[in-house]
């Protein structure tokens, strides 16, 4: 249920946060919703990553004019096809590693007597 909510809040957060701030606002987000949840590093890895790969994923098919797709294609050479999916795929990155940071910042509630 934890890691639903987690997902949710990023999916939402990254979709509304991107329309008003720069790309890079989804590591704090990130980060910060991980350390606040508490979970696992390798929850914190995942999530993070599925929510923001699938809201810029669903941002550059939605909301964005091809201005994405054009661009990462001439930076990485590559079709207008995976272009999404690059971009999509380091964002998911960028907030994982984030995400796995705040998990493993978070203090634990569970201590050894």
């Amino acid at each position: 249920m934890k890691n639903s909510l987690l997902f949710l809040l990023l999916f939402v957060g990254t979709i509304s946060a991107s329309l008003l701030l720069p790309w890079w606002i989804i590591a704090p987000l990130a980060a910060v919703l991980t350390y606040n949840f508490k979970t696992a590093p390798i929850a914190g890895f995942f999530v993070s990553l599925i929510a923001v790969f699938l809201a810029w994923l669903l941002s550059i098919y939605v909301i964005d004019d091809g201005t994405v797709a054009l661009l990462m294609g001439k930076l990485f050479e590559v079709s207008d096809f995976a272009t999404p999916l690059i971009a999509s795929l380091v964002g998911g990155i960028v907030a994982g590693l984030f995400g796995l940071a705040g998990a493993f910042f978070a203090p634990k509630n569970n201590i050894a007597k």
